[in-house]
């Protein structure tokens, strides 16, 4: 029996990818191991986006490569983001590594690693970034039987300064709208309670063919879809694009839940105009979303310490999170990526001020989520059973519909059946900071 083990890193939109080369290797007749030791290919799908995660795949790549000497791995595989920045930078900096595949070159994995036996193996493959995603060969779901990520889209069209995205990932390419429903269906009559629609923009699906409201018309079509899908998510919407319609189709849905996540980045817009974002009034696009769905859940990615950002600015966006009150909020410091122009602009605050702004944010963020979660205890909600919960086989743990998936805080289950999948009406008991408590009240949701 030949064992493979792919190890996947950074974003959802990476765990995609990772789940339809793992059928790829299915495929070739490899079973699939958790085990890198035990593993004949290991398989690493890096992120490249900042430094940080460069430096973490790195360090991913070295561990693996380990099990050549002390295991059974006989070719190691890094595919992704690291591999589309850095190129044949690589070959010299990573000799351990067999097979090098670009964000071009998902579906090059078998010929890739058949390449190995042959008397002139290629180590790199890469190109311009095109390709995307369709119904063949399909993936292997890794976020367990009852809920999934459906990419789509891929690349992106935005020219914000400080994002190396496009260059990593190309111009936006959005997935023909009867693939996706196929697939939504494919996952649906698998007994998937929920999709969570990413890509790099997902509000700009469609812009590519001309269609403004082509994520408008998908979100009628996936509604009338049969079987389990009970949630449908959007995640990664570009706040400019969120227009009256897209709103309305939420409104009236049964099954979209009442959740949106809207990177942001900053208020000012002074900030914006330099990070090369429309200088919007964000207060105006969260009101006119909660003029129509007045029961949203708003996430959002905030950024300190970009070049230029003055004390007044970032008050301004303290004060802007203190008004808006977002459901939840990631905060994070300015990297200057290289490639980037934003890499390229001075006046960058220092690092001890970026770190207190960031500070300031999340504590604020922590108490606005804190004194919302308050505000459910006592009532009956639905949860999404995930399973036991990770510190203790005595708890089970769950998620609202205005919770997603992996960034967003949980239910945690005191007292109750329930196995991961079911719907759950859960009466809330507690509050902390993130997470909430409850006890489940009665059987299943339909």
């Amino acid at each position: 029996m030949k064992y493979a083990c792919l190890i996947s890193l950074g974003c959802a939109k990476n765990l995609v990818d990772s789940e339809t080369m793992v059928k790829r290797l299915v495929d070739m007749g490899y079973q699939m191991t958790q085990e890198a030791r035990e593993a004949d290919v290991i398989v690493v799908n890096t992120c490249g986006f900042l430094e940080s995660a460069v430096q973490e795949a790195i360090e991913v790549v070295l561990e693996a490569a380990r099990y050549k000497v002390e295991g059974k791995c006989s070719t190691l595989v890094v595919a992704g983001c690291m591999v589309q920045r850095y190129g044949k930078k690589l070959l010299k900096e990573l000799p351990e590594v067999d097979i090098f595949l670009g964000t071009s070159h998902y579906q090059a994995l078998e010929t890739a690693v058949e390449s190995q036996r042959g008397a002139r193996p290629g180590r790199l493959w890469i190109g311009r970034p095109g390709q995307i995603l369709d119904r063949a060969p399909g993936r292997v779901i890794s976020t367990g039987a009852h809920s999934a990520y459906v990419k789509i889209a891929e690349g992106c069209d935005n020219s914000c300064s400080f994002c190396i995205i496009p260059k990593l990932r190309g111009p936006l390419r959005s997935r023909l709208e009867a693939d996706i429903l196929a697939e939504a269906r494919r996952l649906s009559a698998e007994g998937i309670k929920e999709i969570n629609l990413i890509a790099q923009d997902t509000t700009a699906f469609g812009m590519d063919r001309n269609e403004p409201e082509a994520l408008a018309d998908l979100l009628e079509k996936l509604e009338e879809i049969p079987g389990t899908l009970a949630w449908i998510r959007l995640l990664y919407c570009y706040p400019d694009r969120i227009g009256d319609r897209l709103l309305n189709v939420m409104a009236h849905s049964a099954k979209i839940v009442p959740y949106l996540d809207i990177p942001l980045q900053h208020c000012a817009a002074g900030v914006l105009t330099a990070m090369g974002r429309p200088a919007h009034s964000a207060e105006g696009i969260i009101e006119k979303i909660r003029s129509i769905l007045p029961a949203i859940s708003l996430r959002t990615s905030l950024m300190v310490g970009f070049p230029g950002e003055t004390r007044a600015q970032f008050k301004s966006l303290l004060e802007f999170m203190q008004r808006v009150r977002f459901d939840h909020a990631g905060v994070f410091v300015f990297s200057p990526e290289a490639g980037t122009r934003a890499a390229r602009l001075g006046g960058r605050p220092g690092k001890r001020t970026s770190a207190s702004r960031r500070a300031a944010l999340l504590e604020l963020q922590r108490e606005i989520s804190r004194e919302k979660l308050e505000e459910l205890v006592g009532r009956t909600l639905p949860v999404l059973i995930e399973g036991p919960h990770p510190e203790s086989d005595l708890l089970l743990c769950g998620r609202l519909p205005t919770q997603a998936p992996e960034v967003d805080g949980c239910v945690i289950i005191t007292d109750g059946a329930g196995e991961a999948g079911e719907m759950k009406p859960v009466r809330i008991t507690a509050s902390h900071d993130y997470d909430l408590e409850g006890i489940v009240a009665g059987p299943g949701c339909a």
